[in-house]
């Protein structure tokens, strides 16, 4: 019984935040895509930490008395349904101090969903202008 328990509590806690993540998928080459998203969030953040084995970087957000808060954006090279190569951009926030606390709404998925569509509407630009020069 208590097995069943924890496993539901696990899962109560831990939908609602996964389901917090924004993605947007972008057509064209995987490994550029990477590189694009790195320096469009270079460009736009301020304290980018970067992890270039998980494609993953974080960037400073917002701090308070009660913590702060923080973007994560991972870029990863991926197919989609049709077989077309391209990147999926994830976009989370995560927090630190009392916001990491379990149950703590420090995601808004709109907001996460507006960043990803940014990162991935100026990523697929890139491409275009990459595509244009050749």
């Amino acid at each position: 019984m208590r097995m069943f328990l924890s496993a539901g509590l696990l899962l109560l806690t831990a939908i609602p935040a996964s389901a917090q993540t924004a993605d947007v998928f972008v057509k064209g080459a995987g490994g550029q895509c990477w590189q694009d998203v790195r320096e469009i969030v270079h460009k736009r953040a301020t304290v980018v930490t970067e992890n270039n084995e998980l494609k993953t970087l974080r960037a400073g957000h917002f701090s308070d008395m009660t913590g702060d808060t923080f973007l994560t954006i991972q870029a990863l090279t991926e197919k989609n349904k049709q077989g077309e190569e391209g990147c999926h951009i994830y976009v989370t926030v995560a927090g630190g101090g009392e916001y990491a606390a379990p149950g703590r709404p420090v995601n808004d998925l709109s907001y996460n969903q507006r960043i990803a569509n940014s990162i991935a509407a100026e990523v697929a630009a890139r491409q275009k202008a990459r595509e244009s020069k050749k």
